[in-house]
Protein backbone atom coordinates (compact mmCIF):
# COMPACT_ATOMS: atom_id res chain seq x y z
CA UNK A 1 0.00 0.00 0.00
CA UNK A 2 2.88 2.04 1.05
CA UNK A 3 4.67 1.63 -2.43
CA UNK A 4 0.89 2.52 -4.07
CA UNK A 5 1.46 5.72 -2.93
CA UNK A 6 4.77 5.98 -3.13
CA UNK A 7 3.99 5.61 -6.72
CA UNK A 8 1.08 7.68 -6.91
CA UNK A 9 2.84 10.81 -5.32
CA UNK A 10 5.57 10.45 -7.66
CA UNK A 11 3.00 10.77 -10.43
CA UNK A 12 0.95 13.57 -8.73
CA UNK A 13 4.84 15.32 -8.30
CA UNK A 14 5.19 14.99 -12.31
CA UNK A 15 1.70 15.93 -13.45
CA UNK A 16 2.53 19.43 -10.87
CA UNK A 17 6.05 20.12 -12.94
CA UNK A 18 4.27 19.26 -16.32
CA UNK A 19 1.37 21.86 -15.27
CA UNK A 20 3.97 24.51 -14.51
CA UNK A 21 5.85 23.54 -17.61
CA UNK A 22 2.62 24.17 -19.43
CA UNK A 23 1.85 27.10 -17.65
CA UNK A 24 5.58 28.74 -18.55
CA UNK A 25 4.95 27.86 -22.37
CA UNK A 26 1.62 29.16 -22.79
CA UNK A 27 2.61 32.63 -21.23
CA UNK A 28 5.50 32.53 -23.26
CA UNK A 29 3.27 31.60 -26.44
CA UNK A 30 0.81 34.57 -25.46
CA UNK A 31 3.74 36.86 -25.26
CA UNK A 32 4.83 35.96 -28.58
CA UNK A 33 1.65 36.26 -30.09
CA UNK A 34 1.07 39.42 -29.12
CA UNK A 35 4.59 40.87 -30.32
CA UNK A 36 3.35 39.48 -33.97
CA UNK A 37 0.22 41.09 -33.62
CA UNK A 38 1.88 44.49 -32.63
CA UNK A 39 3.74 44.09 -35.84
CA UNK A 40 0.60 43.97 -37.58
CA UNK A 41 -0.29 47.48 -39.29
CA UNK A 42 -4.05 47.28 -38.22
CA UNK A 43 -3.29 46.57 -34.88
CA UNK A 44 -0.26 49.42 -33.86
CA UNK A 45 -3.21 51.34 -32.79
CA UNK A 46 -3.77 48.52 -29.89
CA UNK A 47 -0.05 48.94 -28.81
CA UNK A 48 -1.44 50.41 -25.26
CA UNK A 49 -3.74 47.18 -24.99
CA UNK A 50 -0.33 45.10 -25.92
CA UNK A 51 1.94 47.29 -23.00
CA UNK A 52 -1.35 46.54 -20.49
CA UNK A 53 -1.18 42.50 -21.32
CA UNK A 54 2.92 42.69 -20.54
CA UNK A 55 2.46 44.36 -17.49
CA UNK A 56 0.31 41.01 -16.55
CA UNK A 57 2.41 38.83 -18.42
CA UNK A 58 5.82 39.45 -18.18
CA UNK A 59 6.27 39.28 -14.37
CA UNK A 60 3.93 35.91 -14.38
CA UNK A 61 6.16 34.48 -16.95
CA UNK A 62 9.47 35.49 -14.47
CA UNK A 63 8.36 33.79 -11.67
CA UNK A 64 6.48 30.93 -13.22
CA UNK A 65 9.95 30.42 -14.97
CA UNK A 66 11.34 30.61 -11.17
CA UNK A 67 8.81 27.88 -9.59
CA UNK A 68 9.43 25.67 -12.62
CA UNK A 69 13.23 25.37 -11.97
CA UNK A 70 12.75 25.42 -8.25
CA UNK A 71 10.27 22.48 -8.64
CA UNK A 72 12.67 20.36 -11.21
CA UNK A 73 15.43 21.31 -9.41
CA UNK A 74 14.08 20.41 -5.92
CA UNK A 75 14.18 22.21 -3.03
CA UNK A 76 16.69 20.71 -0.57
CA UNK A 77 19.22 22.89 -3.76
CA UNK A 78 19.22 25.69 -1.19
CA UNK A 79 22.48 27.53 -2.97
CA UNK A 80 20.64 27.14 -6.60
CA UNK A 81 17.52 28.45 -5.02
CA UNK A 82 18.91 31.88 -3.08
CA UNK A 83 21.07 32.25 -6.79
CA UNK A 84 17.83 31.96 -8.50
CA UNK A 85 15.83 34.23 -6.54
CA UNK A 86 18.49 36.70 -7.10
CA UNK A 87 17.73 36.38 -10.45
CA UNK A 88 14.02 36.49 -10.75
CA UNK A 89 14.19 39.53 -8.03
CA UNK A 90 16.71 41.47 -10.69
CA UNK A 91 14.73 40.40 -14.18
CA UNK A 92 11.37 41.82 -12.31
CA UNK A 93 13.38 44.79 -11.56
CA UNK A 94 14.88 45.49 -15.12
CA UNK A 95 11.10 44.18 -16.62
CA UNK A 96 9.42 46.59 -14.68
CA UNK A 97 11.88 49.43 -15.45
CA UNK A 98 11.33 48.84 -19.17
CA UNK A 99 7.25 48.56 -19.00
CA UNK A 100 8.10 52.24 -17.32
CA UNK A 101 9.93 53.55 -19.98
CA UNK A 102 7.39 52.17 -22.16
CA UNK A 103 4.55 53.43 -20.85
CA UNK A 104 5.77 56.64 -20.77
CA UNK A 105 6.62 56.54 -24.71
CA UNK A 106 2.97 55.30 -24.97
CA UNK A 107 0.80 57.82 -23.22
CA UNK A 108 3.18 60.55 -22.81
CA UNK A 109 5.38 61.28 -25.22
CA UNK A 110 3.73 60.15 -28.47
CA UNK A 111 0.14 62.01 -27.10
CA UNK A 112 -0.02 63.55 -23.54
CA UNK A 113 3.06 65.69 -23.94
CA UNK A 114 1.90 66.90 -27.64
CA UNK A 115 -1.61 67.37 -26.32
CA UNK A 116 0.02 70.16 -23.23
CA UNK A 117 2.63 71.82 -25.09
CA UNK A 118 1.53 71.53 -28.99
CA UNK A 119 4.63 69.76 -29.99
CA UNK A 120 6.56 66.70 -29.90
CA UNK A 121 8.63 65.67 -27.04
CA UNK A 122 12.40 66.12 -27.64
CA UNK A 123 14.63 63.13 -27.84
CA UNK A 124 16.63 64.32 -25.60
CA UNK A 125 14.19 64.79 -22.78
CA UNK A 126 13.23 61.09 -23.69
CA UNK A 127 16.75 59.96 -23.36
CA UNK A 128 17.23 61.59 -20.13
CA UNK A 129 13.96 60.19 -18.68
CA UNK A 130 14.70 56.57 -19.63
CA UNK A 131 18.61 56.44 -18.12
CA UNK A 132 17.11 58.04 -15.11
CA UNK A 133 14.89 55.46 -14.79
CA UNK A 134 16.99 52.43 -15.92
CA UNK A 135 19.57 54.42 -12.71
CA UNK A 136 16.63 54.10 -10.24
CA UNK A 137 16.26 50.35 -11.25
CA UNK A 138 20.20 49.56 -10.45
CA UNK A 139 20.22 51.33 -7.41
CA UNK A 140 17.26 49.17 -6.58
CA UNK A 141 18.82 46.12 -7.21
CA UNK A 142 21.77 46.81 -5.29
CA UNK A 143 19.90 47.75 -2.37
CA UNK A 144 16.99 45.11 -2.13
CA UNK A 145 18.40 42.39 -4.63
CA UNK A 146 22.17 42.45 -3.36
CA UNK A 147 22.36 44.01 -0.12
CA UNK A 148 24.68 46.26 -0.54
CA UNK A 149 25.46 49.85 0.89
CA UNK A 150 24.76 52.31 -1.69
CA UNK A 151 26.95 55.18 -0.17
CA UNK A 152 30.21 53.78 -0.91
CA UNK A 153 28.89 53.84 -3.94
CA UNK A 154 27.38 57.40 -4.37
CA UNK A 155 30.70 58.65 -2.70
CA UNK A 156 32.48 57.38 -5.71
CA UNK A 157 30.58 57.95 -8.02
CA UNK A 158 30.60 61.59 -7.15
CA UNK A 159 34.22 61.34 -7.66
CA UNK A 160 33.95 60.19 -11.16
CA UNK A 161 31.26 62.84 -12.01
CA UNK A 162 33.40 65.68 -10.73
CA UNK A 163 36.39 64.28 -12.83
CA UNK A 164 34.43 64.35 -15.90
CA UNK A 165 32.70 67.47 -15.46
CA UNK A 166 36.15 69.00 -15.46
CA UNK A 167 37.03 67.03 -18.24
CA UNK A 168 33.51 67.42 -20.26
CA UNK A 169 32.85 70.73 -19.24
CA UNK A 170 31.74 72.06 -22.79
CA UNK A 171 29.87 68.62 -23.34
CA UNK A 172 27.86 69.35 -20.29
CA UNK A 173 27.03 72.58 -20.96
CA UNK A 174 25.70 71.66 -24.29
CA UNK A 175 23.79 69.00 -22.62
CA UNK A 176 22.01 70.76 -19.75
CA UNK A 177 21.35 73.83 -22.13
CA UNK A 178 19.70 71.20 -24.62
CA UNK A 179 18.02 69.91 -21.23
CA UNK A 180 16.78 74.59 -20.96
CA UNK A 181 15.87 74.49 -24.37
CA UNK A 182 13.22 71.41 -24.35
CA UNK A 183 12.00 73.00 -20.91
CA UNK A 184 11.73 76.70 -21.58
CA UNK A 185 10.35 75.24 -25.44
CA UNK A 186 11.69 78.60 -27.07
CA UNK A 187 11.40 76.32 -30.69
CA UNK A 188 10.24 72.80 -31.12
CA UNK A 189 10.71 70.66 -34.16
CA UNK A 190 9.74 71.92 -37.34
CA UNK A 191 9.53 75.83 -36.53
CA UNK A 192 11.67 78.02 -38.82
CA UNK A 193 14.29 79.99 -36.58
CA UNK A 194 16.93 82.82 -36.98
CA UNK A 195 20.02 83.41 -34.52
CA UNK A 196 21.57 86.12 -34.14
CA UNK A 197 24.25 85.52 -36.14
CA UNK A 198 22.16 85.20 -38.75
CA UNK A 199 22.14 81.46 -38.59
CA UNK A 200 18.69 80.53 -40.37
CA UNK A 201 17.02 77.16 -40.66
CA UNK A 202 13.90 74.68 -39.92
CA UNK A 203 14.65 72.70 -36.55
CA UNK A 204 14.86 69.18 -37.66
CA UNK A 205 16.73 67.71 -34.45
CA UNK A 206 17.59 68.58 -30.57
CA UNK A 207 19.87 66.01 -29.45
CA UNK A 208 21.78 66.33 -26.48
CA UNK A 209 24.72 67.98 -28.12
CA UNK A 210 23.10 70.41 -30.56
CA UNK A 211 20.41 71.88 -32.68
CA UNK A 212 20.18 70.51 -36.51
CA UNK A 213 18.82 73.41 -38.93
CA UNK A 214 17.85 73.07 -42.41
CA UNK A 215 18.45 75.50 -44.39
CA UNK A 216 17.30 77.18 -47.58
CA UNK A 217 20.16 75.83 -49.95
CA UNK A 218 18.85 72.43 -48.28
CA UNK A 219 22.49 72.29 -46.33
CA UNK A 220 22.20 71.31 -42.37
CA UNK A 221 23.41 73.79 -39.70
CA UNK A 222 24.78 72.30 -36.15
CA UNK A 223 24.37 74.74 -33.79
CA UNK A 224 25.59 73.68 -30.69
CA UNK A 225 23.19 73.79 -27.78
CA UNK A 226 24.55 76.43 -25.31
CA UNK A 227 25.40 79.08 -28.41
CA UNK A 228 21.57 78.74 -29.23
CA UNK A 229 20.54 78.87 -25.64
CA UNK A 230 23.02 82.29 -24.94
CA UNK A 231 21.46 83.88 -28.78
CA UNK A 232 18.78 85.72 -29.44
CA UNK A 233 16.08 83.87 -31.07
CA UNK A 234 13.52 84.95 -34.12
CA UNK A 235 10.83 82.37 -34.17
CA UNK A 236 9.00 82.60 -36.86
CA UNK A 237 5.87 79.88 -36.24
CA UNK A 238 5.03 81.56 -32.97
CA UNK A 239 2.83 82.84 -31.46
CA UNK A 240 1.10 80.50 -34.40
CA UNK A 241 1.93 79.99 -38.21
CA UNK A 242 0.72 82.88 -39.48
CA UNK A 243 3.51 85.32 -40.98
CA UNK A 244 2.79 88.96 -41.06
CA UNK A 245 4.73 91.09 -44.44
CA UNK A 246 4.94 94.39 -45.39
CA UNK A 247 6.37 97.13 -47.58
CA UNK A 248 5.89 100.20 -49.13
CA UNK A 249 4.92 100.83 -53.14
CA UNK A 250 5.81 104.18 -54.31
CA UNK A 251 2.85 106.03 -56.80
CA UNK A 252 2.86 109.56 -58.54
CA UNK A 253 0.99 112.04 -56.41
CA UNK A 254 -0.93 113.06 -58.78
CA UNK A 255 -3.16 110.15 -58.82
CA UNK A 256 -6.21 110.00 -55.71
CA UNK A 257 -5.12 108.81 -52.53
CA UNK A 258 -8.19 106.72 -52.26
CA UNK A 259 -8.02 105.58 -55.79
CA UNK A 260 -4.57 103.80 -55.20
CA UNK A 261 -5.47 102.96 -51.72
CA UNK A 262 -8.88 101.16 -53.37
CA UNK A 263 -6.77 99.40 -55.95
CA UNK A 264 -3.90 97.96 -53.52
CA UNK A 265 -6.92 96.64 -51.66
CA UNK A 266 -8.18 94.90 -54.00
CA UNK A 267 -5.09 93.64 -55.66
CA UNK A 268 -4.49 91.88 -51.91
CA UNK A 269 -7.70 90.74 -51.75
CA UNK A 270 -7.78 88.97 -54.87
CA UNK A 271 -4.45 87.46 -54.65
CA UNK A 272 -4.18 83.84 -53.92
CA UNK A 273 -1.88 83.43 -51.55
CA UNK A 274 -2.74 86.19 -48.94
CA UNK A 275 -4.64 85.61 -45.90
CA UNK A 276 -8.38 86.71 -45.84
CA UNK A 277 -8.62 86.31 -42.22
CA UNK A 278 -7.29 88.81 -40.85
CA UNK A 279 -7.52 91.11 -43.47
CA UNK A 280 -5.05 92.86 -45.48
CA UNK A 281 -4.36 96.88 -44.35
CA UNK A 282 -3.43 99.41 -46.78
CA UNK A 283 -2.49 102.58 -45.15
CA UNK A 284 -0.57 106.43 -46.67
CA UNK A 285 2.92 105.76 -45.56
CA UNK A 286 4.64 109.01 -46.66
CA UNK A 287 3.00 112.37 -48.26
CA UNK A 288 6.12 114.82 -47.27
CA UNK A 289 7.69 113.71 -50.52
CA UNK A 290 7.90 112.82 -54.08
CA UNK A 291 6.06 110.53 -54.95
CA UNK A 292 3.79 109.02 -52.33
CA UNK A 293 4.42 106.06 -50.45
CA UNK A 294 1.71 103.34 -49.33
CA UNK A 295 2.34 100.85 -46.64
CA UNK A 296 0.41 97.40 -47.91
CA UNK A 297 0.18 94.71 -44.35
CA UNK A 298 -0.90 91.17 -45.28
CA UNK A 299 -0.47 87.83 -44.05
CA UNK A 300 0.21 85.02 -45.43
CA UNK A 301 0.03 80.70 -44.29
CA UNK A 302 3.21 80.70 -42.85
CA UNK A 303 7.34 81.92 -42.94
CA UNK A 304 8.47 79.53 -46.16
CA UNK A 305 5.25 80.60 -48.26
CA UNK A 306 5.55 83.75 -47.87
CA UNK A 307 8.36 83.34 -50.52
CA UNK A 308 6.22 82.85 -53.19
CA UNK A 309 2.89 84.76 -51.67
CA UNK A 310 4.94 87.71 -52.26
CA UNK A 311 5.69 86.93 -56.24
CA UNK A 312 1.68 86.39 -56.57
CA UNK A 313 1.46 89.54 -54.28
CA UNK A 314 3.26 91.72 -56.65
CA UNK A 315 1.79 90.14 -59.73
CA UNK A 316 -1.72 91.33 -58.41
CA UNK A 317 -0.62 94.87 -57.80
CA UNK A 318 1.07 95.55 -60.96
CA UNK A 319 -2.22 94.13 -62.90
CA UNK A 320 -4.30 96.08 -60.48
CA UNK A 321 -2.68 99.39 -61.11
CA UNK A 322 -1.83 98.65 -65.07
CA UNK A 323 -5.68 98.20 -65.70
CA UNK A 324 -6.01 101.57 -64.66
CA UNK A 325 -3.02 103.03 -66.10
CA UNK A 326 -0.83 103.35 -62.91
CA UNK A 327 2.74 102.19 -62.59
CA UNK A 328 4.97 102.33 -60.03
CA UNK A 329 7.04 105.61 -59.21
CA UNK A 330 10.22 106.63 -58.81
CA UNK A 331 11.85 108.73 -56.65
CA UNK A 332 11.65 112.22 -58.27
CA UNK A 333 14.15 115.71 -57.86
CA UNK A 334 13.14 119.06 -58.73
CA UNK A 335 15.08 120.61 -61.50
CA UNK A 336 14.53 122.64 -63.82
CA UNK A 337 12.60 121.77 -67.42
CA UNK A 338 10.55 123.60 -69.96
CA UNK A 339 6.80 123.13 -69.46
CA UNK A 340 5.07 120.18 -70.48
CA UNK A 341 1.56 118.70 -70.44
CA UNK A 342 0.76 116.53 -67.52
CA UNK A 343 -0.52 113.42 -68.40
CA UNK A 344 -4.06 112.92 -67.14
CA UNK A 345 -5.05 110.27 -65.19
CA UNK A 346 -9.23 109.34 -65.24
CA UNK A 347 -10.92 106.25 -64.51
CA UNK A 348 -11.52 104.10 -67.76
CA UNK A 349 -14.95 104.64 -69.61
CA UNK A 350 -17.59 101.98 -70.06
CA UNK A 351 -16.28 101.88 -73.58
CA UNK A 352 -12.71 100.96 -72.47
CA UNK A 353 -14.00 98.81 -70.26
CA UNK A 354 -16.04 96.92 -73.03
CA UNK A 355 -13.38 96.79 -75.23
CA UNK A 356 -11.28 94.37 -72.11
CA UNK A 357 -14.07 91.74 -72.12
CA UNK A 358 -13.10 88.95 -74.37
CA UNK A 359 -16.31 87.92 -75.91
CA UNK A 360 -16.80 91.98 -77.23
CA UNK A 361 -13.36 91.66 -79.29
CA UNK A 362 -15.39 91.55 -82.69
CA UNK A 363 -17.05 94.58 -82.33
CA UNK A 364 -16.03 97.89 -83.64
CA UNK A 365 -15.66 101.16 -82.08
CA UNK A 366 -18.34 102.18 -83.13
CA UNK A 367 -20.73 99.37 -82.11
CA UNK A 368 -18.66 99.47 -78.67
CA UNK A 369 -19.97 102.97 -78.24
CA UNK A 370 -23.35 102.49 -79.32
CA UNK A 371 -23.21 98.71 -76.73
CA UNK A 372 -21.92 100.84 -73.71
CA UNK A 373 -25.41 103.38 -74.33
CA UNK A 374 -27.67 100.93 -72.82
CA UNK A 375 -24.76 99.89 -70.12
CA UNK A 376 -25.28 101.25 -66.70
CA UNK A 377 -23.15 101.33 -63.38
CA UNK A 378 -24.49 99.27 -60.20
CA UNK A 379 -22.70 99.92 -56.93
CA UNK A 380 -23.36 97.15 -54.42
CA UNK A 381 -22.11 97.34 -50.59
CA UNK A 382 -19.51 94.47 -49.38
CA UNK A 383 -21.33 91.35 -48.46
CA UNK A 384 -24.10 92.17 -51.09
CA UNK A 385 -25.22 89.42 -53.13
CA UNK A 386 -24.79 90.85 -57.45
CA UNK A 387 -26.19 87.64 -58.70
CA UNK A 388 -27.39 84.32 -57.05
CA UNK A 389 -26.98 81.01 -58.00
CA UNK A 390 -30.29 79.38 -60.20
CA UNK A 391 -31.81 82.84 -60.69
CA UNK A 392 -33.30 83.88 -64.61
CA UNK A 393 -31.13 86.63 -65.73
CA UNK A 394 -30.29 87.96 -69.28
CA UNK A 395 -26.83 90.45 -68.37
CA UNK A 396 -23.54 90.15 -68.20
CA UNK A 397 -21.34 92.47 -65.29
CA UNK A 398 -17.85 93.96 -65.70
CA UNK A 399 -16.45 94.95 -62.81
CA UNK A 400 -15.00 98.60 -62.59
CA UNK A 401 -14.05 98.84 -59.14
CA UNK A 402 -14.02 96.44 -55.91
CA UNK A 403 -13.65 92.74 -55.54
CA UNK A 404 -15.81 89.75 -56.16
CA UNK A 405 -16.35 86.24 -54.76
CA UNK A 406 -17.68 84.11 -57.02
CA UNK A 407 -19.10 81.06 -55.00
CA UNK A 408 -21.05 77.63 -55.95
CA UNK A 409 -23.13 74.84 -54.01
CA UNK A 410 -21.61 71.89 -53.77
CA UNK A 411 -23.21 68.27 -53.19
CA UNK A 412 -24.09 68.83 -49.81
CA UNK A 413 -24.92 72.37 -50.29
CA UNK A 414 -21.96 73.99 -49.00
CA UNK A 415 -20.93 76.88 -50.75
CA UNK A 416 -17.38 76.97 -52.34
CA UNK A 417 -15.89 79.76 -53.30
CA UNK A 418 -14.71 79.31 -57.36
CA UNK A 419 -12.62 82.46 -57.44
CA UNK A 420 -12.07 86.30 -56.91
CA UNK A 421 -12.34 88.51 -59.41
CA UNK A 422 -11.12 92.37 -59.29
CA UNK A 423 -11.22 95.53 -61.98
CA UNK A 424 -11.85 94.55 -65.65
CA UNK A 425 -13.06 91.23 -65.01
CA UNK A 426 -16.69 89.72 -65.94
CA UNK A 427 -19.10 87.06 -65.16
CA UNK A 428 -22.48 85.98 -66.83
CA UNK A 429 -21.48 85.81 -70.51
CA UNK A 430 -23.80 82.92 -70.80
CA UNK A 431 -26.60 84.44 -69.28
CA UNK A 432 -26.28 87.43 -71.43
CA UNK A 433 -25.91 85.42 -75.00
CA UNK A 434 -27.81 82.56 -74.27
CA UNK A 435 -30.70 83.29 -70.86
CA UNK A 436 -29.30 80.56 -69.21
CA UNK A 437 -29.91 80.35 -65.54
CA UNK A 438 -26.97 81.52 -63.33
CA UNK A 439 -24.96 78.93 -62.66
CA UNK A 440 -22.85 80.70 -59.59
CA UNK A 441 -23.67 83.16 -56.93
CA UNK A 442 -21.24 86.51 -57.15
CA UNK A 443 -20.43 88.47 -53.65
CA UNK A 444 -19.07 91.51 -53.31
CA UNK A 445 -16.17 91.31 -50.90
CA UNK A 446 -15.79 94.95 -50.66
CA UNK A 447 -17.99 97.99 -52.00
CA UNK A 448 -18.10 97.67 -55.51
CA UNK A 449 -18.99 99.35 -59.03
CA UNK A 450 -20.11 97.12 -61.53
CA UNK A 451 -21.29 97.76 -65.37
CA UNK A 452 -24.63 96.30 -66.38
CA UNK A 453 -24.88 94.59 -69.93
CA UNK A 454 -28.14 94.20 -70.93
CA UNK A 455 -29.11 91.86 -73.63
CA UNK A 456 -31.42 94.58 -75.25
CA UNK A 457 -27.91 96.28 -75.97
CA UNK A 458 -26.68 93.48 -77.47
CA UNK A 459 -29.56 92.18 -79.76
CA UNK A 460 -29.48 95.52 -82.19
CA UNK A 461 -25.71 94.47 -82.92
CA UNK A 462 -26.77 90.76 -83.63
CA UNK A 463 -29.75 91.65 -85.79
CA UNK A 464 -27.49 93.89 -87.87
CA UNK A 465 -24.33 91.88 -88.19
CA UNK A 466 -25.51 88.00 -88.36
CA UNK A 467 -22.35 86.82 -88.59
CA UNK A 468 -21.28 88.24 -84.68
CA UNK A 469 -23.26 85.51 -83.59
CA UNK A 470 -20.99 82.63 -84.99
CA UNK A 471 -17.84 84.89 -83.56
CA UNK A 472 -19.42 85.05 -80.23
CA UNK A 473 -20.29 81.05 -80.18
CA UNK A 474 -17.00 80.47 -81.37
CA UNK A 475 -14.98 82.61 -78.65
CA UNK A 476 -17.06 80.96 -75.53
CA UNK A 477 -16.32 77.29 -77.30
CA UNK A 478 -12.67 77.91 -76.80
CA UNK A 479 -13.05 79.63 -73.64
CA UNK A 480 -14.44 76.39 -72.38
CA UNK A 481 -11.69 74.38 -73.82
CA UNK A 482 -9.16 75.95 -72.25
CA UNK A 483 -11.11 76.07 -69.00
CA UNK A 484 -11.54 72.68 -69.04
CA UNK A 485 -8.16 71.37 -70.44
CA UNK A 486 -9.54 69.84 -73.50
CA UNK A 487 -6.45 72.12 -75.94
CA UNK A 488 -3.85 70.26 -73.69
CA UNK A 489 -5.91 66.90 -72.59
CA UNK A 490 -6.36 65.37 -76.09
CA UNK A 491 -5.07 65.69 -79.50
CA UNK A 492 -5.66 68.62 -81.70
CA UNK A 493 -8.00 67.03 -83.81
CA UNK A 494 -10.12 65.65 -80.92
CA UNK A 495 -10.32 68.96 -79.34
CA UNK A 496 -11.05 70.78 -82.59
CA UNK A 497 -14.11 68.26 -82.75
CA UNK A 498 -15.46 68.99 -79.29
CA UNK A 499 -14.58 72.76 -79.77
CA UNK A 500 -16.82 72.77 -83.05
CA UNK A 501 -19.46 70.74 -81.64
CA UNK A 502 -20.00 73.01 -78.67
CA UNK A 503 -19.69 76.10 -81.07
CA UNK A 504 -22.58 74.90 -82.98
CA UNK A 505 -24.48 74.15 -79.57
CA UNK A 506 -23.84 77.64 -78.37
CA UNK A 507 -24.54 79.38 -81.94
CA UNK A 508 -27.94 77.04 -81.84
CA UNK A 509 -28.96 78.55 -78.19
CA UNK A 510 -27.77 82.28 -79.08
CA UNK A 511 -30.19 82.61 -82.06
CA UNK A 512 -32.69 80.84 -80.34
CA UNK A 513 -32.50 83.48 -77.43
CA UNK A 514 -32.60 86.41 -79.71
CA UNK A 515 -34.98 85.04 -82.13
CA UNK A 516 -32.48 85.68 -85.14
CA UNK A 517 -33.17 82.51 -87.29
Amino acid sequence: MSELLKLVGVELQDISVLLFFATVIGFLLIILACRLVGRIVPFRQHRKIIWMLDIVLLPTLILSIGLLLNKVIGFEAWAFSQDLRVLTTTLLWLVGAWLLTRGLELFLWTTGFKKATGSEAPRLLRGLVTIAIYILAFYGILTFVFERPVTGLLVSTGIVAGVLGLAMQNVLSDLFAGLAITIENPYSLGDWIELKDGTKGKVMDISWRSTRLLSWNNSIYVVPNNVAASSVIHNYDLPDKRYAYWFYVSIDSEIPLNMVRQLLLEAALSCKSVLKNPLPIVRIGDVTSQPFTYMVYVYFVDYPSHWSGKSDLFSCIQSSLARSGISPSAIKYEIATREATIAEVREPTIGEYLHRVPIFQPLSENEIEELASSCEIQSFDAGEMLIREGDPDSSLFVISSGVVSIVKKDGKGQHIELSRLGNSDCFGEMSLLTGEPRSATAKAITNVEAIRVPKEGLAPLLKVKPDLSKELAEIMAMRRARTEGLIDSKSMKSASRSIKAYAKEVLYKIRSFFSLD
